[in-house]
């Protein structure tokens, strides 16, 4: 459910909040996070270690993609996307198919530096070495102008050729 116009960032404003809440999570998995993001070799074992071990890749890989939104690191968040990521606006409904179409966004969004956005674990869970899910209550906020937006932030991953990668990124305005 969308929340009524008089609450949604217009336009260009929209967009840049929810490719903030993409971006943010794509960056924490930057370069540093692409290696951090791969399992260990000491961790490719079976049973509860093979399991362990992967948890401790998510992780990371939840990690790298706080951690190079904060750094607007394009080529590090641009790792940890999946070639069939989909990124979902809450603000207008956009949506971006495909890792090109939101490096793309993700570009001009990182080149501006007047935003700040911050990132709280809300839920996050992982399913063995298959699938992890992290919700994100995030705000995103332009210190000169005063705007502050309330996010939630929802990023789907899935364990490809070794490493977590982002597959659905998708963002609604509100908090917990």
């Amino acid at each position: 459910m969308r929340p009524p116009a008089s609450a949604r960032p217009a336009g260009r404003l929209a967009r840049t909040i929810a490719l903030v809440g993409l971006t943010a999570g794509l960056l924490a998995a930057a370069p540093a996070a692409v290696s951090a993001a791969t399992s260990d070799p000491g961790d490719a074992t079976t049973g509860d270690a093979a399991a362990r071990g992967c948890e401790r890749a998510f992780d990371r890989a939840v990690r790298a993609y706080v951690e190079t939104t904060a750094r607007r690191d394009l080529d590090g968040f641009a790792a940890l996307l999946h070639p069939d990521v989909t990124s979902v606006f809450a603000s207008d409904g956009e949506v971006l198919d495909g890792k090109r179409a939101t490096v793309d966004w993700l570009r001009g969004f990182f080149a501006d530096d007047s935003w700040t956005q911050s990132f709280s674990v809300a839920k996050q869970t992982v399913v063995g070495c298959h699938t992890g899910f992290v919700l994100f209550d995030s705000v995103y906020a332009v210190p000169a102008t005063g705007t502050r937006v309330p996010l939630l932030i929802g990023v789907s991953y899935t364990y490809h050729h070794g490493r977590w990668l982002v597959l659905q990124n998708q963002d609604s305005v509100g908090r917990i």
